[in-house]
């Protein structure tokens, strides 16, 4: 299938300081055959924004943020989200992201907190400006649907990763306006779920698409299932957002629309990730990658910043920076076709960096092992770029959305048969027995969910986050370090330092420096 890419590659803003100057740009896209695969040129926008291809092209920019390397090309799908599924697998790194030895000078905490404001900035203005334009109504409706959503999508991003944050709705009116306060995480949610709500209403089924790269109902509709999930959580601990978090998951698995279900084949879904294919049925909304950065596409790092280690280019070359945990590979079960797609069975052996044969190991050698859920091989562009992929990221997955539907029911409901039949799919897809019969108790059902999840989706970067919302981030990195000194190999005892130098203040990022130098109404948050 012929990849209709969401993503391109727009020219980077240099500092944070820099969103107050976006009231004189916004970003257009040259016309080409897919939605969004090129490189805009700056517009000042009081002159943009004329007929309903300008539209397009903001929308375009929009979205673009999703995939920049900062964002989801590599910080947000390898590097923030270590846990306990994977650690960072280089014992000369004992400073950086990875293992929790940073501060607010970090250059890709900086530009994590820059983009997605550079995406909300441009969310602004085309919501501003949409209705200065003649253009088909229908099409109006949904680009203000998607851009909606994405901009409380961003607002979702910033305060799960730093609480307060300052909150903006209206394109920048003077560079002199820079003194922001944050606003209270309880009004960032507020704001998130109420313009998502609003959002659902307006966009398109997954199926008028035929491919996940856009904001669709059901993307809609899981992501909301998402946020409350995490309303109900850490930090805002309101439980009686579980009811809302089961209304939206239910949405989708009861959909009146497009009726999603799972694949048959596990690894398949990310099989053709990296071939340009297409799972709607499952894979509700992913961040695009296209190419090989031969011409001005965007392409991300899967398969090279987090693969199985690979020296030789032609074939796919991987860092494997991402090391597996014994912790995660004793959660399967050893009839559960997830283990061995998710951590690698085999690392390779080369004659002059090339590829010559794939050496199994051995059952007892589990510390040694990459994460393997994204591979090279399945790329079909060639030639293969040595340092970046096509393949794209998965955003929300069906299997992911009925593991937060039976979470939310046994929150509310107790572990009922609707829970248990959700998990059950999900097992039963892996070949993996059926746990939940045995369930009797709602504190049983909820480790089993948590269990599941930490299973299903592996290396998606949801795990850290799940753990923050439970309140056990902290004791789990710890618990994990321990194991790692007490029964790893003398050789890798250096991957407990993750888990070791995880501390309270890790359960939120440091406002970055420059901002704080910049913004005097801002603070700090604790312990950075």
């Amino acid at each position: 299938m012929k990849k209709k890419n969401m993503k391109t590659t727009i020219k980077n803003i240099p500092s944070t300081a820099f969103l107050l100057l976006l009231m004189l740009i916004v970003f257009l896209l040259p016309g080409c055959s897919k939605f969004l695969d090129k490189d805009p040129t700056f517009i000042v926008k009081e002159n943009y924004y004329k007929t309903e291809a300008d539209v397009q092209a903001g929308l375009t920019g929009v979205y673009d943020i999703l995939g920049k390397e900062e964002v989801y090309g590599s910080n947000l799908s390898v590097y923030l989200p270590i846990s306990d599924e994977g650690v960072y697998y280089r014992s000369a790194y004992v400073t950086g992201l990875s293992v929790y030895n940073f501060d607010a000078s970090e250059s890709n905490v900086r530009a994590l907190w820059r983009y997605l404001y550079e995406g909300i900035e441009r969310a602004n203005t085309l919501l501003y400006r949409i209705n200065e334009v003649q253009m088909d109504e229908t099409v109006k409706k949904v680009t203000i649907g998607e851009a909606k959503f994405l901009r409380a999508y961003y607002y979702f991003l910033l305060v799960s990763h730093w609480g307060s944050v300052p909150l903006k709705t209206l394109p920048t009116a003077s560079v002199t306006d820079v003194n922001i306060e944050g606003t209270p995480p309880k009004d960032i949610y507020a704001f998130v779920v109420s313009e998502m709500e609003a959002a659902e209403a307006m966009v398109k089924n997954i199926n008028e698409y035929g491919y996940s790269g856009r904001v669709t109902r059901t993307a809609v509709q899981g992501i909301l299932a998402r946020v409350y999930l995490k309303m109900a959580g850490f930090p805002l601990n309101d439980v009686s957002k579980y009811d809302k978090a089961l209304e939206w998951s239910g949405k989708v698995v009861h959909s009146s629309g497009y009726q999603h279900a799972l694949i048959s084949d596990y690894a398949k879904l990310f099989k053709d990730m990296a071939s340009d294919k297409y799972n709607i049925q499952e894979s509700i909304w992913e961040v695009e990658f296209a190419g090989n950065r031969a011409a001005d596409f965007e392409a991300g790092r899967l398969g090279n910043a987090i693969g199985i280690q690979c020296n030789d280019e032609a074939y796919g070359y991987s860092y494997g920076f991402i090391a597996t945990t014994k912790r995660l590979y004793q959660a399967y079960e050893n009839t559960d076709l997830r283990r061995d797609w998710n951590i690698a069975t085999y690392k390779y052996s080369y004659v002059n960096n090339k590829v010559t044969d794939s050496v199994y190991y051995a059952a007892t050698d589990i510390e040694n092992r990459h994460a393997a859920k994204y591979r090279r091989p399945y790329e079909r562009v060639l030639p293969r770029n040595k340092n970046y992929t096509p393949i794209n990221f998965p955003l929300l997955r069906y299997s992911d959305v009925l593991l937060m539907y039976a979470e939310a029911e046994n929150e509310v409901n107790g572990a009922t048969a609707e829970a248990k039949a959700a998990v059950k799919q999900v097992r039963d897809r892996a070949k993996a027995s059926d746990k939940s019969t045995a369930i009797g108790t709602k504190d049983d059902m909820r480790q089993l969910i948590r269990d599941e999840r930490f299973r299903e989706l592996a290396f998606e970067g949801i795990r850290k986050y799940d753990l923050i919302r439970w309140g056990i981030f902290q004791s789990n990195m710890k618990s994990l370090a321990s194991e790692i000194e007490t029964s790893a190999p003398a050789a890798v005892r250096y991957m407990a330092l993750a888990g070791k130098n995880v501390a309270e203040r890790d359960l939120l990022l440091p406002i970055p420096i420059a901002e704080i130098s910049l913004n005097n109404a801002i603070k700090q948050n604790p312990g950075w």
